[in-house]
């Protein structure tokens, strides 16, 4: 299996985030663990849902720490037979106990690459987020240290945070930078906001568009997607959650792969969402109209879409 989409903050352990926010004087429960790291069912919107990152960003503040948690989730994917993932991260969210850019990305690199020399049917890829909410010159030191990094594990950029607030269209400069180097790049878009921000994020030159579901509002880009084989990463229980749409039954799975959109199946994020891509799977056979054939066509799709080429 391949996880294209799939979050680090959002996958954390809970037993691990416990241990680590022991030494920052917070005392849980295992239950107040998962509890206090997994989305509501009361969740309202994205804005909502990113609530949920804020004890993992806490301890993610130490190079041991981020080693340590990328190789953990790494494992946890090869327990669960995923022999590929893309695992994306902000660096610039990781800074606030004195650590550099670049050694959050190294400390990354090190989770990677451990977790492939220990398991070796697994390749892990790392695309740094730039982060909406943050300013220009924070998210260029972004595009700086992809650039450093690339072909290192770094194998793209992406566009990250709250959409709904913070549009697209207002990020042209970053990635006019991100292509000036040759770095690849996805942008989630189409998310909490609608086809206008999937389209911005094509003009920018993103090769693929994180979750991208609401490209059904708009048959003219839906089009487009298929024509140009425009990979789109979907996660549909995230989608769910953050009320992208209302009902399983609403939830355009179906629809696009008839219409010959490349849609590849991920999870966002495993902890926050409780998900795997196995889970992800069975909700969209048993909600979406989703048959076998369904099944390997995304992974056909997702298995090309790969940054990483083999």
């Amino acid at each position: 299996m391949i996880d294209l989409h799939l979050h680090l903050d959002g996958s954390l352990r809970p037993s691990t985030v416990r241990e680590l926010l022991e030494k920052e004087g917070i005392n849980w429960t295992i239950e107040e663990a998962v509890n206090n790291l997994r989305v509501s069912d009361k969740c309202e919107n994205l804005e909502d849902y990113l609530k949920c990152f804020d004890y993992p960003l806490k301890v993610l503040q130490d190079a041991e720490n981020i080693t340590r948690c990328v190789f953990e989730l790494a494992e946890d994917l090869y327990e669960q037979d995923v022999q590929y993932a893309e695992i994306r991260f902000a660096p610039i969210l990781h800074l606030a106990k004195g650590l550099t850019m670049d050694e959050v990305v190294e400390a990354a690199i090190a989770g990677a690459k451990k977790a492939e020399k220990e398991f070796r049917d697994l390749r892990i890829g790392l695309i740094l987020c730039c982060m909406r909410h943050c300013s220009e010159e924070d998210n260029m030191r972004t595009v700086e240290v992809a650039h450093k990094y690339l072909g290192e594990y770094v194998c793209a950029l992406d566009l990250a945070g709250d959409e709904a607030h913070f549009p697209t269209e207002n990020f042209i400069n970053v990635f006019k930078k991100a292509k000036l180097y040759h770095i690849p790049f996805t942008i989630h878009a189409g998310e909490a906001a609608g086809p206008e921000s999937i389209w911005r994020a094509l003009e920018f030159g993103a090769t693929r568009i994180g979750h991208g579901i609401r490209c059904i509002e708009d048959s003219t880009l839906v089009d487009y997607l298929a024509r140009y084989e425009i990979p789109l990463e979907v996660c549909p229980i995230s989608n769910m959650q953050t009320r992208v749409f209302s009902a399983q039954d609403t939830y355009p799975l179906k629809e696009l792969l008839i219409n010959g959109v490349c849609v590849t199946l991920n999870t966002d994020n495993r902890t926050v969402s409780n998900t795997t891509l196995e889970k992800e799977i069975e909700y969209i056979k048993t909600n979406c109209g989703i048959d076998d054939d369904d099944i390997d066509a995304m992974l056909a799709y997702s298995q090309k879409a790969k940054f990483l080429k083999d």
